[in-house]
C-alpha cells in the first residue's frame, strides 16, 4: 500500500503537471545527442536524473537502419542511447551473473507508458532472446521488452513496449535472459515514454488522492 507521503507526492506531481500538459505525450529521448543524464519535463515542474551501476556512456552513433517502428517512436536516433561502461554503450549481464543497470529517478511521480531499446537481438533460430527488464518503484511492477530483430550487423536491434500508464518515481532497468549467440546479453536504453494527463482524468486522480489522504488522517486520529 502507498504511504501518506507517497500519495501526497503523487498528488503534488499531478498538480504541477496540469499547467503544462498538452494533447501530446512527453518522452525522454536518450538517442538524441543533446540529451544528458539529467533533464526536466512538463515545463520544468518535474526533473529526472539518470544513474547507473558504472560509467554512463552514449558515445555510440546509431548504426542501424530506419524502419516503420523507429519512425513511429519519434526518437532522434543520433546515438544508440545509454549503456554502462567506459568503452561500452550497452547495459550488460555477464556470464558470471554480474548485472549492469541504469536507474532513472523523477522528482515527482509521473505516468510512464512506453520503453524503447536498441541493440536487443534474437538468435537466427529464435531460440535465444535478449530482454530488457524494467522495475517501477514504489509499485514493484515489472515490464519486459523482448528482442524482435535478428543480429545481422545491419539491424539496430530496436525494440519497444507500450503499456497502461504506471505511476512511478523511479525505474530500474537491466538486461536479462540469454544472449543472442553472438555476445553477452546486452542492450541500450533508447527512450522512455510518458503519458499526458488529460485535465478531467487528472482531476479525478487529484480528488482520489486527496480523499485517500483524508481517510488516512481519520484512521490515524481514530487510532
Amino acid at each position: 500500500m502507498f504511504g501518506a507521503k507517497w500519495v501526497a507526492g503523487a498528488v503534488t506531481g499531478l498538480v504541477l503537471s496540469l499547467g503544462a500538459v498538452s494533447a501530446n505525450a512527453y518522452s525522454i529521448d536518450f538517442t538524441d545527442v543533446n540529451t544528458g543524464t539529467t533533464g526536466s519535463l512538463f515545463g520544468g515542474s518535474v526533473t529526472w536524473t539518470m544513474t547507473a551501476s558504472g560509467i554512463l556512456n552514449n558515445s555510440q552513433a546509431f548504426d542501424g537502419v530506419s524502419t516503420s517502428a523507429t519512425s513511429a517512436s519519434g526518437l532522434a536516433f543520433d546515438t544508440d542511447g545509454y549503456g554502462v561502461g567506459r568503452n561500452d554503450d550497452e547495459i550488460t549481464t555477464f556470464p558470471n551473473g554480474r548485472m549492469e543497470s541504469i536507474t532513472v529517478t523523477f522528482s515527482a511521480p509521473v505516468l510512464v507508458n512506453a520503453l524503447y531499446f536498441l541493440d536487443l537481438f534474437k538468435s537466427a533460430d529464435g531460440s535465444s532472446l535478449e530482454e530488457a527488464y524494467a522495475t517501477f518503484s514504489p509499485t514493484g511492477s515489472t515490464q519486459i521488452t523482448s528482442a524482435v530483430d535478428t543480429f545481422d550487423r545491419v539491424s539496430g536491434g530496436f525494440a519497444s513496449s507500450a503499456f497502461a500508464p504506471i505511476l512511478t518515481k523511479s525505474i530500474y532497468i537491466t538486461i536479462r535472459s540469454s544472449n543472442d549467440n553472438v555476445g553477452f546479453a546486452d542492450g541500450a536504453l533508447a527512450g522512455i515514454g510518458l503519458a499526458p494527463v488529460p485535465v478531467p482524468a487528472a482531476g479525478l486522480l487529484l480528488l482520489g488522492g486527496l480523499g485517500g489522504l483524508a481517510a488516512f488522517s481519520r484512521r490515524r486520529k481514530a487510532a
